[in-house]
């Protein structure tokens, strides 16, 4: 059997409950953790003499998985409510990979709203909407990834992505790109008078393409660019939206985001 040792600050003398998350035990307060959750009372209590009880320090609840800080970080948000450090991504993620396993609702929601605080990428939330179940992030970070050119990402974000997801992103940027150039070419040509005007170089840029749902208000803020005059402004507007270009985009971008939401519910 591996080495084990106290947890130097969460072994507590009067504790009724052992845990150990690697090598480290933490001998807690079963009323604390069942405050925080009624169901981690069916969860952990056994009858007497079951091996792994919790019982004793012979007898701990293993929680394989995860690391003793990893648990470190969830015991101090159980007890005071924040974490020892700086409130992280390793810290919060760690929150929230315990709550969930014992679906401790308050810790979760705690964790994702400090999450949504940090300037996470777009890649990097759907990993974690996806390792955890925060639905509320796939809708926003698929609409960012689709909008945004396939040179973007690189080859660290795609192998994160998988290749389910990164091929419905890819697929969607396609379609998206084909449309942003059928818009350049068909309604940039007039009364546009250079074919490398600046309002069609954004819609191409490829690293940073303009949306086309943010086109028509990009070339309404021009101040008459290359002689561009309000009545050619109304007119490029008009074919805009007539042409069903808005509606493209939105159509693409839902495709996407049901199809890995789709995809992540078959998991």
């Amino acid at each position: 059997m591996a080495a084990t040792q106290r947890h130097p600050k969460y072994w507590f003398l009067d504790g009724n409950i052992v845990f150990q998350a690697d090598g480290t035990l933490f001998c807690l307060h079963q009323g604390v953790l069942f405050v925080h959750s009624p169901t981690l009372e069916n969860i952990f209590t056994l009858p007497p003499g079951v091996a792994n009880d919790g019982a004793d320090e012979d007898h701990p609840i293993v929680l394989p998985g995860i690391s003793g800080e990893e648990f470190e970080h969830f015991v101090s948000w159980l007890y005071h409510g924040t974490v020892p450090h700086d409130q992280n991504l390793p810290s919060l993620v760690a929150i929230l990979k315990v709550s969930r396993l014992w679906q401790i609702d308050n810790s979760i929601s705690w964790a994702i709203a400090h999450l949504d605080q940090l300037e996470l990428s777009a890649v990097h939330k759907l990993e974690l909407a996806h390792k955890y179940t925060i639905p509320q992030w796939i809708a926003p970070s698929v609409h960012s990834l689709t909008l945004a050119s396939l040179s973007a990402i690189d080859e660290d974000e795609a192998l994160i992505l998988g290749v389910r997801v990164y091929s419905i992103i890819a697929r969607a940027q396609e379609v998206m790109e084909t449309e942003r150039h059928t818009i350049a070419a068909v309604h940039l040509a007039f009364p546009f008078p250079h074919p490398q005007h600046k309002v069609a170089h954004q819609l191409l840029h490829p690293y940073n393409p303009l949306a086309i749902s943010a086109l028509v208000e990009y070339v309404a803020q021009q101040a008459n660019p290359d002689g561009l005059n309000l009545e050619c402004k109304a007119s490029f507007v008009n074919q805009v939206v007539e042409s069903g270009g808005l509606e493209v985009e939105e159509n693409i971008i839902y495709g996407a985001i049901t199809a890995v939401e789709a995809y992540f519910n078959t998991l």
